[in-house]
């Protein structure tokens, strides 16, 4: 995960190639073969994998050389500016034989001289230490930093050049050459370079590969000599980074001669390479050394230098900390907006849900005659229903309103879902069977609207079982005279009738608390933003006005019921229109059914964007739908960089501020839960799914959003989504006693007697949870 972060600051710094053309070019001079891709092609003239070393054994420096031959002398020449190193001796002539190119060591410490080398830092739990035990001893040392860790603490780099210690570039990332492309390689020197530059005003040339091991990693010697610097290697390595934090580091042992010295000051907890450096600065000061920089090892031209930073070099400087800091400060804010809009919000919709709650139970309802009802009419679309149809069927047959048709309209279904329509139309006159050619659900729905002769038009979809009550629930409401603007619509309670696995069960705790807090806590406001179109009644003329249900959006329920608002009508919740629908059982259905849903009420939010923010919509327009806007504007853009610091945090070991977090969206999520179960008297087993939900939630929001977000920079629709139909809706036992159900066997329905729904007892049903299903 580390690399993951690390690798987003070398993919962010690579459009200064663009924004600064300047800042990808070589800092230091050279004259041939500059192309990126020239290393790679050397190395392929001859075996990479054998390759003549030749120079001093104990060479601390490496460069690759072009064997140029004349007669029997053999020279070495850089192959970036012909210039000759040296002339090979005989018997490097014959070790190098007809090879094309040798590595060549250089450059060897003096006896009794001793180059501390310092890699991946700086570090804060480290660096300030080991500083305080240098300029105590009055050691100098040689750094080779990280630019991500210099952009972090800019500070640290800072006093290292300041107490007049050498540093060296270790790349951007601490990166692997022979993984990269040949151009990320280059930014990761020379925008390594530059953060240098422009943090310290000091270039240097001295280059370590990150895990070193030079003649294993020649493309990346090679691309660094291409770019003008030279690679400094070690001879004496304390293998500090491979001991546990806290385990003692063996002092090296000396032998008199002088030594480069590889030792951490990044990377991990390095207390005990300190504690190990008291101790060997010691010894080595008993034994005659001394300590100093690579500079007597150097040519005073490779000399590092100060220089006045440039604009490249500051504008590298401006990215790295956008990239370090920016991130720190991002998610510290995003963690108190995170848990502050959680708690506002909670703490809001669950008291504003219990206001709704209490007013409906304290409402007295008005006793109107059946012969004085208003006339309904239930418009049932559907499309290759065959397995389920006749039980939605069967549930509306069992309605106890008196005075209501059902307009079934065939949406061209390649099934036996007409045949069966029309049979049942047979024995019962009040369903009418409407067959049109496949246009999709909305055209569907809104050719059942201008077949239906009622003024109130109730909704429901193919493998939705209505309850008893649920018609002349949501009628009673066009009765009401209390309401302050007409009524235009009343949204339903859609439960999931199908609790077979966990996916399911899932979904059932979603719906029970997204539509009994988060709907319930919108109607007493005046801002409900989604009628499911499963279990949904609306007034016929509102239904009129706003030009039925549109083709322009995939959320055809959320848009209507945004136009219907924009009329000026008014929408209510009722719990008590209860629909049992058949949710999907995997989560490639789930993830489907999701994406269309998501990206429908972002084509919505998109189509009614002057209701935003505009105080003549009320609360729908001053925060619930700006709150449904920021609930996907957020994630899309910070739930990458979220995930990123968050598994670098748990990589790190610090695991406690994410369970905090954890732990106060599962205690908040389970105060929603609880409210609605006991609202809606659902089984307390329901709560059981709430410390699983954010395994699921998470990772199926991530797919839905930037699924969505694909969709529209494509421009493609998703569809309408129908998930497979597995008849598996069981009715539960209440809710089937009160329709007269005996057995779980259908009868062949006749007029005026219901048939047998399958019977679930409810407390069998598997514990199942909020945005605002359908």
């Amino acid at each position: 995960m580390l690399g993951t972060l690390v690798a987003v600051f070398v993919v962010l710094t690579v459009p200064l190639v663009w924004i600064l053309p300047s800042a990808a070019a070589p800092l230091w001079a050279t004259t041939l073969n500059t192309s990126p891709d020239y290393p790679r092609q050397l190395l392929a003239q001859g075996d990479p994998e054998d390759v003549p070393v030749v120079g001093d054994e104990n060479g601390i420096f490496q460069r690759v050389a072009v064997a140029a031959r004349q007669g029997r002398n053999v020279y070495l020449k850089d192959p970036f500016s012909n210039t000759i190193f040296r002339q090979a001796t005989p018997d490097e002539a014959k070790t190098i034989g007809d090879h094309p190119y040798v590595v060549d060591n250089y450059g060897v410490p003096d006896d009794h001289q001793l180059i501390l080398t310092f890699d991946d830092g700086p570090d804060p739990r480290n660096t300030p230490a080991l500083l305080d035990l240098l300029s105590k001893e009055k050691v100098p040392a040689t750094f080779f930093d990280v630019g991500y860790e210099m952009s972090a603490y800019p500070e640290l780099v800072q006093r290292e050049v300041r107490e007049g210690h050498m540093v060296g570039n270790h790349t951007l990332t601490h990166a692997s050459f022979t993984d990269n492309p040949d151009l990320v390689n280059r930014e990761q020197l020379i925008g390594n370079d530059h953060l240098i530059r422009g943090l310290t005003g000091y270039a240097s040339r001295l280059f370590r590969l990150p895990e070193g091991n030079p003649q294993g990693n020649l493309v990346g010697v090679l691309q660094a000599q291409q770019l003008g610097y030279i690679h400094v290697d070690l001879d004496l390595d304390t293998l500090d980074w491979s001991y546990p934090p806290g385990a003692p580091i063996p002092t090296p042992q000396l032998d008199g001669k002088g030594h480069v010295v590889l030792m951490h000051d990044g990377g991990g907890d390095r207390q005990a390479t300190i504690h190990m450096l008291q101790d060997f600065i010691t010894k080595a000061k008993a034994e005659g050394y001394t300590f100093t920089t690579l500079a007597p090892m150097l040519d005073p031209k490779d000399l590092p230098q100060k220089i006045t930073p440039n604009a490249d070099d500051l504008a590298t400087v401006a990215v790295g900390a956008s990239l370090t800091l920016v991130p720190d400060i991002v998610i510290s804010w995003l963690f108190w907006f995170g848990i502050g809009s959680l708690s506002v919000m909670s703490i809001l919709y669950v008291i504003l849900a219990l206001i709704s709650n209490g007013r409906q139970r304290r409402k007295r309802w008005e006793v109107i005659p059946d012969a004085q009802l208003p006339f309904v009419s239930v418009v049932l679309p559907v499309f290759n229903e065959e397995a389920v149809v006749t039980k939605t069927l069967d549930a509306l047959m069992a309605s106890d309103y008196p005075a209501f048709e059902v307009v079934a309209v065939n949406d061209g279904s390649t099934d036996r879902t007409l045949a069966i329509l029309r049979e049942y139309a047979r024995s019962w006159p009040q369903l009418r069977v409407v067959d049109q050619p496949n246009g999709g659900k909305s055209a569907a729905s809104n050719n059942g609207i201008a077949h239906s002769r009622g003024e109130i038009v109730v909704t429901l979809d193919g493998d939705t079982i209505f309850e008893p009550q649920t018609i002349r629930m949501f009628a009673r409401h066009f009765l009401d005279t209390s309401h302050k603007k007409p009524l235009g619509a009343v949204a339903g309670h859609v439960k999931v009738g199908n609790r077979h696995n966990i996916i399911t069960a899932w979904q059932a705790l979603e719906y029970i608390s997204g539509i009994c807090v988060t709907r319930m806590a919108e109607g007493a406001v005046g801002a409900i933003s989604i009628v499911p179109g499963a279990c949904a009644a609306w007034r016929r003329e509102a239904l009129l006005q706003a030009g039925g249900y549109s083709h322009d959006t995939l959320a055809e329920d959320s848009d209507l019921t945004l136009t219907i608002q924009g009329l000026g009508y008014s929408i209510v919740q009722e719990n008590k229109a209860v629909a049992w629908t058949e949710a999907p059982m995997t989560l490639k259905g789930l993830a489907k059914q999701r994406l269309r849903w998501t990206y429908g009420n972002i084509q919505a939010l998109y189509k009614h964007r002057k209701m935003l923010f505009n105080p003549k919509y009320g609360v729908l327009g001053l925060v619930s739908m700006p709150y449904a806007l920021i609930s996907v504007l957020i994630p899309l853009v910070f739930m990458p960089m979220t995930f990123m610091v968050a598994g670098v945090i748990l990589a790190q070991g610090q695991w406690a501020p994410i369970a905090i977090f954890a732990a106060f969206v599962a205690g908040a999520h389970l105060i929603i839960s609880t409210v609605a179960v006991i609202m809606v008297r659902e089984s307390p087993r329901h709560l059981l799914m709430v410390p699983l939900y954010r395994l699921i939630y998470e990772p199926l929001r991530a797919y839905v959003l930037y699924g969505s977000l694909l969709h529209a920079a494509r421009g493609r629709m998703v569809g309408w989504y129908r998930p497979e139909r597995t008849n598996s809706v069981l009715v539960p036992s209440a809710t089937a006693a009160s329709q007269g159900v005996q057995a779980p066997a259908r009868e062949k329905p006749r007029p005026g007697k219901p048939a047998a729904v399958p019977v679930m007892s409810r407390d069998s049903a598997l514990p199942m949870l909020s945005s605002d299903p359908r």
